[in-house]
């Protein structure tokens, strides 16, 4: 049914529209908020040119908030104020009227520098830093810069990507946008313009007006207890520091200053709207003033005046809209007419998604025009992607314009096409301070990068410090024997080790025996998996092509791969025994349902087993959508369903007459037959128990094994790492998603109430947990009293299942603001409009839960808010581990980041579950893990593999110059990818990367990229070492030489017996007297194509 009651609409925007085709000057629309904002925009892009309408977006942040203006809206603001001055209209809410603003100056570029423009790095640099930007080692947000050599990268508001700005001999030579996640350039310019990097500065003279200013309105106030006050007058940025606005400038502006020659309108009276945000203002002013170590400036100090923003809307005029009904009650009576040939007007039906537009076409008859633009229209009925809008009637079409959300309730989202997805890094490097294993000299502190003279040549090595203050200077090419160390949970005094000292290489000794029993244990289970043998499940490719493109978003590059992996593990007799592991919202669930279509479509079922009812009740509305149209019989199985169909469905499972089954630990009662079962998909394993763990393990014998997991358990890592379970890793993050801001904070009431009260002015829900079932009906007393109008709902796993099914109802459809909750909710859930959670008693919950919850919000475009939550009392030392550790992987896609640490945090013991786990906490888990992984290679092989590390040194000076590369976390980022690339490929793309990042590369640099590429030629061939001297360069050979190569040495040798020679120590020695080492190298590299 349509949404109105009557059918009645006002035609608001198509009557602006033609209000602004008959004026003479842009107009500036007045609406109530920003949701009509977003209405208006989108009813206006399909009258007119999208560059004529802008909308100037709310701050997003309450009065006297915490926090501060989110960068996108800043730098939406700074584009609006400097746009195109042609005629235009613009859109904005009445709370962006009581706002204060800066000077139009402060937002409006400083002139244009174009490609050839005669300037001097200096003098750029002199421009950048008059406009108070941050010099930061990498740009990541707007009002910062860094210096690389002759490039700047810098970060204005006037542009979506910052700028890389490259200067060679005074003269602009390119100008680039660049990427802010990859840190590489993306798109050229020819010219660009500056202007200040933010809102508020924090020059000198800023900060000194701002200290004045506030200490003349604070005169009983001490600021030695405003932590605010000083971090600001110490030049620190700080969240929230829109309160004290009015401080950091000699006048301010209104909106109504900003934008003085526009034509105010709007459609309704909007007093009320402003009496109730004044109201808001007031209210927030005195919850907020309890704080004395935050003191406030008053509403009217801060905020425009409600009365004179009340007396200009009333002189502004008001758009006549006429009024129109709708000729249909519903859509089908819509559809019928048209079939009837019977339509008096012509229709325009939109939709959000391409499957919802494909849907219309294959289900009407006949086929109903598809448009682009309205302007293409030339049917009585058709269909037009697009985003929301209210009904429209256009007159000069005679067309009504009605979106497929007014005509149903159901809520679509798509990718947009033309978006990108974002890649996460999720390398984590060494900082000063922390905690690394060297495999020759254990436990040290990293104590940062420093250059060293040896032979009168400079190089860059690692220091790391240990016991008694000794220094290790570790070369660049032994970068692989540094691992991390993690503290053990329970270990509260760490020991370092000692360079003088035998200890170390004791523990390494008896670690080292424990992982060749380790890998034994475990290649005894591996080989009774490989005994045996599944089916083979394929699919023809059209089968599948036609499966896909049901899909209503844009596949991710990650889950593409993760899928051609698992489609190749199905088609083998092999089992399968794979983790897909991505973080929440990252696209696991399309991975395994496109795995369960291949068994399906290979006549052998599926069993997919989910840890919560509430999970199987989702993974099984999901499953039923997305197998809509292709005929599979998919039944669910938990512990609501009734006794009769319970059994009716084991029967039907049992006589091959269902194809997925969605279960939960019911299945594991062994009523269910597994012996047609071809894929068994196991959702987050770290929910089961030991039994049924090893109700899974038994049958990894004969069945393909899916695991899905966003924080994999120890074990599972164990077998990841030691090589025994593949993996697949999704860290491509959808395109509009943003990082969840999370916090850590002593629980009081004020605190909660403005976390709930954010999320609900601008529209959104939250998630209260509390894991005390007992406790929740006093909590949601207590937010009850805070905010009266809050709705609230409570969900436990001790409700029936009518009562959680109608909680959660009325929760996913809006109707309630918050919902109570147990970790019932910690798995699976998906309501994109639930954008803060706050756990209480956050210290009690283990490190991956805490991950899952987090999970639950931040899944569309909005802003998420986590607040983990602890009492006012001193927490265990493991607890605020762990809270430390959530803290820190805030990232998106550090799920599997978080399981790391987790394994790490956990000790050996939760690896290998015995009492001989302290052999892995002595050495650490990730040099165990290497240890592992080469147990098992020996254990498992009896062929020689020549992996031995090569080293390659020309003794001449091959570093990263701090002047091309001035960060050292940077520094030692590159060094350890240049040591771990594996192909000339990997290393080329860390060339170019560089040039592009930092310029033309230094000889240090060049020499660095050079010994690495004649590294990754001599990896297993046999030659151990290349060392070039001014005298000789001597080749290291190992005893499993390759024939081939020792045959073309001896060729060489007995050629010219006076250039080449052999050793006794098996040193093939090039007699090169040659002082360049840049012509050494040259010359190796001849040799090189020589012999290999």
């Amino acid at each position: 049914m349509l949404k109105n009651k009557h059918n009645n609409y006002q035609n608001f925007s198509y009557s602006l529209k033609e209000d602004f085709d008959k004026s003479d000057k842009s107009i500036c629309l007045l609406v109530k908020d920003n949701n009509e904002a977003v209405y208006v925009n989108n009813e206006l892009s399909l009258l007119m040119e999208s560059e004529k309408i802008l909308v100037f977006p709310e701050n997003d942040i309450l009065p006297y908030d915490h926090f501060s203006i989110p960068e996108q809206i800043t730098k939406e603001r700074f584009k609006i104020i400097n746009a195109n001055q042609n005629k235009h209209i613009l859109v904005t809410s009445i709370k962006n009227l009581f706002d204060m603003y800066p000077r139009k100056e402060n937002f409006q570029s400083m002139g244009e520098f174009s490609i050839g423009k005669k300037i001097s790095l200096a003098n750029l640099l002199k421009v950048v830093e008059s406009l108070n930007y941050m010099k930061k080692a990498n740009v990541e947000k707007i009002n910062e810069y860094s210096v690389r050599g002759g490039i700047i990268d810098i970060y204005t508001p006037l542009y979506s990507n910052p700028l890389r700005i490259e200067i060679f001999d005074d003269i602009l030579e390119s100008i680039r946008f660049f990427d802010v996640d990859t840190q590489l350039s993306i798109d050229k310019i020819k010219s660009f313009s500056l202007s200040k990097g933010n809102i508020i500065s924090l020059d000198d003279m800023t900060v000194n007006m701002f200290v004045d200013n506030w200490r003349q309105y604070f005169t009983d106030i001490d600021e030695r207890y405003c932590s605010m006050f000083q971090n600001i007058k110490k030049h620190n940025s700080t969240e929230g520091i829109e309160i004290y606005f009015p401080f950091f400038f000699n006048k301010t502006s209104s909106f109504f200053d900003l934008f003085s020659n526009y034509e105010y309108v709007k459609f309704n009276k909007l007093n009320n709207n402003i009496d109730e945000y004044n109201k808001f203002i007031s209210n927030r002013f005195n919850d907020e003033s309890v704080d004395t170590t935050r003191p406030l400036i008053k509403p009217c100090d801060l905020y425009q005046d409600s009365l004179k923003i009340n007396d200009f809307i009333n002189k502004c005029r008001t758009i006549k809209a006429d009024v129109f009904k709708i000729p249909y009650d519903s859509i089908d009576e819509l559809i019928g007419e048209y079939r009837k040939g019977q339509l008096k007007n012509d229709y325009v039906i939109l939709t959000s998604t391409s499957s919802q537009l494909d849907k219309f076409k294959k289900n009407i008859f006949p086929k109903p025009t598809i448009i682009n633009k309205l302007s293409k229209m030339d049917d009585s009925f058709n269909i037009m992607l697009n985003n929301i809008i209210r009904p429209m009637f256009v007159k000069d079409m005679n067309a009504y314009i009605i979106h497929n959300e007014n005509i149903t309730n159901t809520k679509q989202t798509e990718k947009n096409v033309n978006e990108q997805s974002r890649h996460i890094d999720i390398d984590q490097e060494f900082k000063k301070n922390d905690y690394v294993i060297h495999d020759n000299y254990g436990l040290g502190i990293y104590d940062g990068l420093e250059i060293v003279e040896a032979n009168n040549r400079p190089n860059e090595y690692i220091k790391i410090i240990y016991a008694n203050n000794e220094n290790l200077y570790v070369p660049l090419n032994n970068i692989n024997k540094l691992t991390s160390y993690h503290k053990k949970e329970n270990l509260i005094n760490i020991v370092l080790d000692s360079l003088s000292s035998a200890k170390w290489n004791n523990k390494k000794i008896k670690a080292k025996k424990r992982a060749l029993d380790h890998a034994a244990e475990i290649l005894d289970v591996e080989s009774r998996r490989l005994s045996s043998s599944a089916q083979s499940l394929k699919i023809e490719s059209k089968t599948l092509k036609d499966f896909e493109k049901d899909f209503p978003y844009i596949e991710t590059p990650d889950q593409e791969s993760a899928f051609n992996s698992i489609k190749k593990d199905l088609s083998l007799i092999k089992p399968m025994n794979r983790v897909l592991c991505g973080d929440v919202g990252f696209g696991k669930t399309e991975v395994a349902m496109k795995s369960a279509f291949i068994a399906v479509n290979s006549n052998k079922q599926t069993v997919v087993i989910t840890p919560s009812t509430i999970l199987c009740d989702q993974h099984f509305d999901s499953f039923l959508k997305r197998f809509l149209n292709f005929g599979v019989n998919i039944k669910k199985l938990n512990r609501y369903v009734s006794k009769n169909v319970k059994d009716k469905i084991i029967k039907d499972f049992n006589s091959n007459n269902i194809d997925i089954l969605i279960t939960t630990h019911i299945v594991f009662n062994n009523e269910i037959d597994f012996n047609d079962t071809g894929l068994l998909i196991v959702d987050e394993e770290h929910k089961f128990g030991i039994k049924q763990k090893n109700f899974v393990k038994d049958k990894q014998e004969n069945i393909h094994i899916l695991y899905l997991s966003a924080t994999p358990i120890p074990r599972t890592m164990n077998m990841v790492f030691s090589g025994l379970k593949d993996f697949s890793f999704l860290q491509t993050a959808p395109s509009n998603r943003l990082s969840i801001k999370s916090f850590l904070k002593i629980q009081t009431n004020q605190l909660v109430k403005e976390a709930l009260v954010r999320e609900k002015a601008r529209g959104g829900q939250c998630f209260i947990v509390q894991n005390n079932i007992e406790k929740m009906t006093s909590i949601k007393k207590e937010i009850n009293h805070l905010l009266p109008d809050f709705k609230l709902g409570i969900a436990h796993g001790q409700l029936n299942k009518k009562e959680i099914k109608h909680v959660m109802s009325e929760f996913i459809n809006g109707r309630i603001d918050g919902l109570i909750c147990t970790t019932i909710v910690e798995m699976g859930l998906d309501i994109p409009n639930a954008n803060t959670i706050i756990i209480i008693n956050s210290h009690k919950f283990g490190l991956s839960q805490l991950h899952q919850l987090r999970g639950r919000i931040g899944r569309s475009d909005k802003q998420g808010y986590c607040y983990f939550l602890i009492p006012d009392i001193e927490i265990p030392k493991i607890s605020r581990s762990r809270l430390d550790s959530i803290i820190r992987n805030s990232n998106l896609g550090e799920g599997f980041l978080v399981a790391q640490e987790d394994l790490e945090l956990r000790g050996g013991g939760e690896m290998l579950g015995d009492k001989q786990s302290g052999h892995v906490d002595n050495v650490g888990m990730s040099l165990y893990l290497s240890m592992l992984k080469e147990a098992i290679n020996k254990t498992s092989s009896d062929q020689i593999v020549l992996n031995k590390k090569t080293e390659v040194n020309f003794f001449d000076s091959a570093y990263i110059k701090s002047s091309y590369l001035p960060s050292p976390i940077e520094r030692l980022k590159i060094y350890r990818k240049i040591d771990s690339s594996n192909t000339l490929a990997e290393i080329e793309d860390i060339e170019k990367n560089l040039i592009d990042r930092c310029g033309v590369m230094p000889e240090e640099t060049i020499n660095l990229i050079s010994n690495k590429k004649i590294n990754l030629r001599i990896e297993k061939t046999g030659i151990n070492s290349i060392k070039s001297t001014n005298k000789n360069t001597n080749f290291d050979l190992d005893k499993n030489l390759d024939n081939k190569i020792l045959n073309k040495l001896i060729t060489l040798i007995t050629k010219s017996n006076d250039l080449y020679t052999l050793s006794k120590e098996n040193k093939f020695i090039y007699k090169l007297d040659e002082s360049d080492s840049k012509l050494r190298r040259n010359n190796v590299n001849l040799l090189l194509n020589e012999i290999l």
